[in-house]
């Protein structure tokens, strides 16, 4: 598993919006984490998988000392979600 340790830089982006970027709108996915509801931007937590391909997973954990840990297995899927998220403003 690859694992990117990033900084937060401002709020993050609702979480449909990550699986939209990667799988396109409307994708059938599983989520788990800690968003009060699918449009918050003060989330912490994340896992997302492609549900027509379970390899396609990304994990988003808070780091010990208030950074952000993002890993999958997939090493360019992990790279995208990292891009977008810069791309958002949401980390350094």
């Amino acid at each position: 598993m690859s694992e990117v340790k990033v900084e937060l830089a401002g709020e993050m982006p609702p979480f449909y919006d990550i699986a939209e970027f990667l799988w396109g709108k409307g994708v059938d996915i599983d989520s788990d984490g800690n968003s009060d509801h699918p449009s918050s931007t003060t989330w912490s937590e994340l896992t997302i998988i492609l549900r027509s391909d379970l390899s396609q997973r990304v994990d988003i954990d808070p780091a010990e000392d208030g950074s952000l840990k993002v890993s999958s297995q997939n090493g360019e899927l992990l790279s995208r979600v990292i891009s977008y998220l810069r791309n958002c403003g949401s980390i350094k």
